[in-house]
């Protein structure tokens, strides 16, 4: 179960890891290199193909065990900007089952051109500076990854801090606001929805009505070129998904109805 930008695996993963067992699935949690309770420095880098490695060290992890699992029915999940690692596996793996990505972010040229101008330039600068300092200090430059209009931060709006605060661990995880500035140079070129022709397996994606942070249009362009895609569009936006949102609820039943189709 892959999650999204700069997020960790007890920030909102666990209610779904927690409904997939008590169905009778297992379900494995990872954090991303540089992230939670992973390894890596400087903290908080993030890297598009580093993220897409550890998800095929995850999945080759899980192909190791077949006494443990059933490696004949592998379902990759992932939300928000997990869901591009979704498109991109299912394109090229043709060994996993089928794959479940909610509110996805399938195309980064497209979540690039939701922002408006000023904000882009304004971290595009941040990220150019973060990336200048790298060669003179182990210290990146950090901007917050979520925060409201009055402050620079790669989401911005009252929505995403009424959502991020939903997902924030409660019980004193350390998960810190910020992500390294130059990561953003690592996002806007990924655009795997354009691949998904190439997938064989079932694919799944939840829509919310509204989403102000990942591409909308693409990720219901990714449902009409996934041969075996199929889409569930459930009310509310992006972090309405999760757990304690409105929609929580309709999301995982329909996951779990799905998965009971094509793994059983």
């Amino acid at each position: 179960m892959a999650h999204g930008i700069g997020a960790i695996k007890e920030a909102g993963l666990e209610p779904f890891a927690a409904a997939f067992v008590g169905a009778g699935y297992a379900a494995i949690t990872f954090d991303y290199l540089h992230f939670g309770m992973s390894d890596g420095q400087p903290r908080g880098l993030l890297s598009v193909p580093q993220e897409l490695r550890d998800c095929k060290d995850v999945i080759a992890w899980v192909r190791q065990q077949p006494r443990r699992f059933d490696i004949n029915r592998i379902v990759f999940w992932g939300s928000s900007f997990g869901g591009m690692h979704v498109a991109s596996l299912l394109a090229e793996d043709h060994g996993l089952a089928a794959g479940i990505a909610q509110c996805p972010c399938v195309d980064g040229l497209g979540a690039s051109l939701q922002i408006p101008l000023v904000t882009t330039m304004r971290l595009i600068s941040a990220a150019l500076l973060d990336y200048l300092s790298s060669f003179f200090s182990d210290t990146p430059v950090y901007i917050p990854l979520a925060g409201d209009s009055s402050t620079l931060a790669l989401m911005m709006g009252e929505e995403v801090v009424e959502g991020w605060a939903r997902i924030t661990p409660r019980e004193g995880v350390d998960f810190p606001n910020r992500i390294a500035a130059r990561s953003i140079l690592s996002l806007s070129f990924n655009r795997p929805f354009l691949k998904l022709h190439r997938s064989v397996k079932p694919l799944l994606v939840v829509l919310p009505t509204w989403d102000h942070q990942a591409p909308l249009g693409a990720a219901e362009d990714a449902v009409r070129r996934a041969p075996l895609g199929e889409s569930l569009r459930v009310s509310g936006g992006h972090f309405d998904l999760y757990k304690w949102g409105p929609s929580y609820t309709e999301n995982l039943n329909g996951q779990l109805s799905f998965l009971k189709r094509v793994i059983g």
